[in-house]
């Protein structure tokens, strides 16, 4: 009976490793080359850290190395371990050679780590043809990569869509390794591919991987009104003295890098030669090349731009997505609207010369400020979104604005009707005082007026009756 509960114990602890599912003793984790990772002890009896000791094990040749011993870093290990207060052990600038399985001793309780890396290698076939192949690098690892642990591989766009179209196809030989087989054009130049770890449905580790195609394009999709930066690239080959020129369908937008004068409006070239555009227009579509402005002309990059744009039609109920496109617009090009609210919607798609129209017909006006999105896909992966807001928030504006207008026409009024009102107390305030004053005045002068018609006692009275009186007296 024992024995038939110690294999059935055994045979718990091998599925669970074999799993890769965490148990008191074991741990899988999962790193990208040159990252940091830290790897936990897992004793939390430990109080110190001088009694940790850290190894690096080979589980199929015993083979053991010291990376910690007494709480200290070994010196063999070229500096990039570490031993953090807690007790983990932190790996800087992670490589392959450190897929491997990592003990932890502190006397009272161990643990282990099973390290593995996941890494992008690019295999040169044919001269059109792209081949990436994906990695688990278990290498020394605890865990074996196989089926029953649940891992797998998955390969992705930028935009973690899946890979849709005819060119793509994908080869896995194992659960820790597949391939994705592309058949290149020119505009994968710069494209990014992501691979995806996954135990289950849970994603535990991605890396992505940007191809450079000889002599191809970079393609790059923006919303009009916004600012777009084109990436010149590399440009360490630079001769002494020589500058950098952008053009576009052979005309000169800018000028050098090393002056600000010349530039055409709307384009400055920023401090890494990259061509800036401040505002986006649909017409500054095409295909834009960074390159020595003298001697070899040698080409840096190469950038096809496209351009997306919403206009609206209020009394035909339609909003109309233009992609315009640097060439013919390609077949993988598709535009799809999308708001919170699609119902009764109607869309109908065209070509027209070198753009993608899609015009979208509405039951009725957004009422509110509802946001609508036109977004364009190159083969199911999301390029770029031009968003839309009903004119209602700008009908509310409009009336705020008038509202304000107004209030600020009221003000005036009611200001201009209280200084008129002061204005007119004033002025009779003063006409008053001026009335009282010259009263006073008035009265000042005829008191001084009798005053002088009063004779004084003793004087002989000067008018003309005195004076005849006086004759009278004399005769």
């Amino acid at each position: 009976m024992s024995s038939l509960l110690l294999f059935g114990l055994c045979s718990t602890f091998l599925s669970m490793a074999a799993d890769g599912l965490p148990s008191a003793d074991h741990l899988m984790m999962v790193a990208l080359p040159g990252q940091r990772i830290t790897l936990p002890c897992r004793s939390p009896s430990v109080k110190s850290c001088s009694s940790v000791n850290w190894t690096m094990e080979d589980q199929f040749t015993n083979w053991v190395s010291e990376v910690v011993t007494a709480g200290r870093v070994m010196s063999s290990t070229g500096g990039r371990y570490s031993l953090l207060p807690n007790c983990s052990l932190e790996i800087t600038r992670v490589a392959q050679g450190d897929a491997r399985r990592y003990a932890c001793n502190s006397g009272t309780l161990n643990s282990s780590v099973s390290l593995r890396i996941l890494e992008i290698r690019e295999l040169a076939l044919a001269e059109d043809t792209l081949e990436l192949q994906c990695i688990l690098n278990t290498f020394k690892g605890y865990f074996p990569c196989t089926n029953s642990t649940g891992v797998h591989i998955k390969w992705t766009a930028r935009d973690d869509t899946p890979l849709n179209g005819e060119r793509f196809r994908t080869e896995s030989q194992s659960a820790c390794f597949s391939k994705l087989i592309i058949s290149k054009e020119r505009t994968d130049h710069h494209r990014t591919w992501r691979c995806h770890l996954m135990q289950g449905d849970e994603v535990r580790a991605s890396i992505g991987y940007r191809t450079a195609v000889k002599g191809g394009l970079e393609e790059v999709f923006a919303a009009a009104d916004e600012s777009v930066s084109l990436a010149c690239g590399n440009t360490s080959p630079l001769s002494f003295g020589d500058s950098i020129k952008w053009t576009v369908k052979q005309e000169t937008p800018t000028s050098t890098t090393t002056s600000e004068h010349g530039l055409a409006k709307g384009f400055h070239v920023s401090e890494d030669s990259s061509l800036v555009i401040s505002k986006l227009s649909p017409q500054q579509a095409g295909d834009y090349q960074c390159a020595e402005s003298s001697g070899q002309r040698k080409v840096f990059n190469q950038v096809r731009l496209h351009t997306l744009d919403v206009t609206a039609r209020r009394e035909n109920l339609s909003l109309t997505c233009v992609l315009t496109c640097a060439e013919e617009c390609e077949e993988d090009f598709s535009l799809t609207w999308s708001a919170a609210n699609e119902e009764g919607w109607r869309s109908r798609s065209m070509k027209v010369n070198n753009t993608l129209i899609n015009v979208l017909l509405l039951p009725a006006w957004p009422k509110d400020s509802e946001e609508l999105s036109c977004s364009v896909y190159r083969e199911g992966s999301l390029m770029a979104s031009k968003k839309w807001h009903s004119d209602a928030s700008l009908q509310k504006l409009a009336w705020l604005g008038l509202l304000g207008l107004l209030g600020l026409l009221m003000c005036a009024a009611a200001g201009g009707l209280y200084l008129y009102v002061k204005r007119k107390q004033n002025k009779d305030a003063a006409n008053t005082q001026s009335s009282i004053a010259m009263a006073h005045v008035y009265d000042a002068i005829q008191v001084e007026e009798v005053e002088e018609q009063r004779p004084l006692k003793g004087e002989v009275p000067t008018t003309d009756d005195g004076l005849y009186n006086l004759l009278q007296a004399v005769n």
